[in-house]
């Protein structure tokens, strides 16, 4: 049977069919997180035509939101999964190297071949008597769009080769149930460190010099990476409890306690509140209460009923990757070839998701078919 990469084209000698559906899942939750930012309220996407806040794009505003809460920490949490298995195999140093190879080189590819059509948008806006040629805007701004992921996980990886370089000896694996006082641990701590980071890096803030679009979700980032890695070892996810989706769903429920106590002031409020407020610190229960439960549920709903494998799923599986890469790109065009169209942004939203879907998927296919390319995502 071929390796099949995982979420970062790590090598591992089994399939789990639940995970490559779940990856294709997080993959496509992407391209619709991107696909509404254009049409949204908020200002962090390149937009070819920027409008007034409506209450039509509410909506859109909602799901962004939501999606940020738990999407890409969900993304980290299975890459850590299989880094140990990765490390086990090759040894630290052939698994830095293979890292620099699956992800270095894909972050370089999207800088220079796929980032010049993703920053058009905001070259065109410029005033035209103050605008530079596009190759000084290139190369004055930093703008990678959704390629930061590879950056992170690159410096993730890197480290955890590092710390297993050093430590010399792997840890065993042991099969050892996930228990709900390890997962109520876990809530606790994540919100303490995320409220205590956001004091310096509050929430709506973002990076430049890393080009980070949400660097107040870095303590969850960091975290849920290291619990993919606990969960390797004790094989959380090879068996996940049964009960696990429910007290995921409890998790839910309950996260919108401190939301209602004070935690939705926390929302772009950077510089309204001060950095210790109360707010600030019932939104990050909240949003480690939410994002752990969601990570719960849909763990135990695809293990359930997403299990099974067919050409197709696994043509989705292998191609996921490389659709990360490409879609951003194909969104702006996507959003171009709209412009004219009299629509809600609703509407323009989810023509714009199936353009964006549909080729992303067939043009990752189409690259993949190239051998250099399909040995390196």
């Amino acid at each position: 049977m071929e390796a099949q990469p995982d979420v970062i084209s790590t090598l591992r000698p089994v399939r789990i069919s639940y995970i490559d559906n779940l990856r294709v899942f997080l993959t496509f939750l992407v391209v619709v997180h991107h696909s509404a930012v254009p049409y949204s309220n908020l200002d962090v996407w390149p937009k070819w035509q920027h409008t007034a806040p409506s209450s039509a794009a509410e909506p859109l505003d909602l799901l962004l939101v939501v999606n940020q809460t738990f999407f890409m920490g969900f993304f980290f949490l299975l890459s850590g999964y299989f880094a140990p298995g990765a490390v086990d195999r090759r040894g630290p140093r052939r698994f830095a190297a293979e890292r620099l190879k699956r992800l270095g080189i894909p972050f370089l590819a999207f800088v220079v071949l796929l980032r010049p059509f993703f920053v058009l948008p905001d070259y065109v806006n410029l005033p035209a008597e103050t605008r530079p040629s596009f190759a000084v805007h290139y190369f004055t701004t930093w703008e990678v769009g959704p390629a930061w992921f590879l950056e992170v996980l690159l410096i993730f990886s890197l480290a955890y080769a590092l710390l297993r370089h050093l430590r010399t000896t792997a840890e065993p694996l042991r099969s050892r149930p996930l228990r709900r006082r390890d997962v109520l641990g876990f809530v606790l701590v994540l919100s303490v460190v995320t409220y205590a980071w956001r004091i310096f890096v509050p929430h709506g803030t973002d990076e430049p010099v890393l080009g980070l679009p949400s660097p107040a979700y870095m303590p969850q980032y960091v975290l849920l990476f290291a619990v993919g890695v606990a969960a390797y070892r004790h094989r959380w996810l090879a068996t996940p409890s049964r009960r696990s989706g429910w007290f995921g769903v409890l998790l839910v429920v309950v996260s919108f306690v401190p939301l209602a106590l004070g935690g939705y002031r926390g929302f772009g409020a950077s510089g309204a509140l001060a950095g210790h407020d109360p707010a600030h610190l019932a939104l990050a229960v909240a949003e480690s209460l939410f994002a752990v439960g969601v990570v719960l549920v849909l763990l135990r709903v695809f293990e359930r009923f997403v299990a099974g494998a067919s050409r197709f799923s696994r043509y989705l599986a292998d191609n996921a990757f490389a659709v990360y890469l490409v879609h951003a790109p194909v969104i702006v065009g996507a959003e171009a070839l709209l412009l004219q169209l009299d629509a809600a942004p609703v509407p323009k939203f989810l023509l714009t998701l199936v353009i964006a879907a549909i080729g992303s998927w067939a043009i990752s296919g189409a690259l993949r078919r190239v051998p250099a390319v399909r040995a390196t995502v």
